[in-house]
């Protein structure tokens, strides 16, 4: 079953925390930030846009470089860093999918509408 919701993230790039509200989508396997938020934060950007595939039919968009972030929800910053795809035109400023909410166990809890965590604080396996 596809859950989504949205919630308060903060995002640190070296020495900027960028605050903006995600969408977490549990029908997408990779994170991706809108091309403006990316902007005041600094990106890498590659040499030819990539095309991809979006999750809605018939829509395609290209990522264009990569921003790697730590990554706050819910006042927990996670241990790791993050790797968010920069697309230009998304629907939400930022995209919280699979890569992280699976091995952060987050929960999408639909009767309550809220984010949460499985384990505070939040932890994740490396095998």
């Amino acid at each position: 079953m596809v859950a989504q919701m949205t919630d308060k993230v903060i995002l640190r790039v070296g020495g900027k925390a960028i605050e903006s509200t995600a969408l977490f989508d549990t029908d997408a396997t990779k994170s991706f930030i809108d091309l403006k938020l990316a902007e005041k934060s600094g990106f890498t950007r590659y040499d030819k846009p990539k095309e991809v595939l979006l999750a809605v039919e018939g829509s395609n968009a290209y990522i264009i470089g990569y921003l790697v972030a730590r990554v706050k929800i819910k006042g927990f910053e996670l241990p790791l860093e993050h790797v968010f795809g920069v697309i230009e035109g998304l629907c939400h400023e930022v995209m919280i999918d699979m890569d992280i909410i699976e091995p952060y166990e987050i929960i999408l809890d639909a009767r309550e509408k809220k984010i949460k965590f499985k384990r505070y604080p939040p932890t994740i396996e490396l095998v």
